[in-house]
């Protein structure tokens, strides 16, 4: 992966700004650098004007749905820790909401990201390593949104993959295991991401 690099102790990642992105709404690559989606002409005003409410500092889990007991979110804080220890610049953040099943999640968690107020001693750069998880418990539908330095490090296909690790205990109406999943899968891929990027340097 461009700029990943490891150290003794963790792995950490320099950032390289992205060439590409993808579209919150319609998922098309894009320009890093541009103003609109040159396919259905999104832009980041357009989600202001979809959800034109103030939102909450972007904590690490946000359960609006009411899915998760304090036990729960434990767990998951848990599961969290393992990751940052490991790549320390990364920010994880989970979202459990109700909407309505018509609502494109991708755009939702695009306009939480870039909407919710920082934290206090929260940089625009951290903020940018940010990867929420946000979850339409009335749907059973899931979304990954990395901010736009943590999205260069992952495929869009590694980012649903570890979607797809959530399904079973989802299923299994066990939400906080199905989190934990997602966490763990993600540490997964980023450690093979590691391990190319090693393997190239090597060359």
């Amino acid at each position: 992966m461009n700029g990943l690099a490891g150290q003794s102790n963790h792995r950490s990642s320099r950032y390289a700004p992205p060439v590409s992105i993808a579209c919150p709404a319609c998922g098309s690559q894009i320009e890093a650098a541009a103003q609109r989606c040159p396919v259905c002409h999104f832009t980041g005003e357009a989600s202001m004007k979809v959800f034109p409410t103030a939102p909450p500092p972007l904590s690490t889990v946000i359960d609006a749905a009411g899915i998760l007991s304090e036990n729960d979110i434990g767990k998951i804080k848990a599961a969290r820790n393992v990751l940052r220890r490991q790549y320390p610049q990364f920010r994880w953040r989970i979202c459990s909401v109700r909407l309505p099943p018509e609502t494109s999640l991708p755009m939702f968690g695009f306009w939480l990201l870039n909407a919710c107020p920082l934290q206090e001693g929260e940089s625009a750069g951290e903020r940018a390593w940010t990867v929420l998880l946000v979850i339409n418990a009335a749907t059973g539908q899931a979304a990954v949104i990395p901010g736009y330095a943590a999205e260069t490090i992952l495929t869009d296909d590694e980012w649903q993959n570890a979607l797809a690790a959530m399904t079973r205990a989802w299923r299994a109406r066990k939400p906080a295991l199905a989190i934990c999943q997602y966490l763990k899968a993600a540490d997964h891929l980023l450690n093979q991401a590691w391990k190319r990027h090693n393997a190239r340097r090597s060359r």
